[in-house]
């Protein structure tokens, strides 16, 4: 799919809305804009990569239960 038959597929999925949920479409939009303005910082990406390259343990549902008294 070339950039232009994208865009009018977006245009026909927002058509195809209901009212009630356009205001959080046009925000999640704005957010998808806003990320490809906000400049990437390197050492940030670095950080996320180790981050998940070493997740910490898991904890056991029930452990967090206990923990909190639940």
């Amino acid at each position: 799919m070339n950039e232009s038959a994208g865009k009018e597929e977006l245009h026909s999925l927002v058509e195809k809305l209901p009212d009630s949920e356009v205001m959080a479409a046009g925000r999640y939009l704005e957010f998808l804009i806003s990320r490809e303005e906000a400049p990437v910082d390197p050492e940030m990406l670095k950080r996320i990569d180790v981050a998940r390259a070493e997740p910490p343990a898991s904890v056991p549902h029930e452990e967090i239960l206990r923990e909190y008294g639940l």
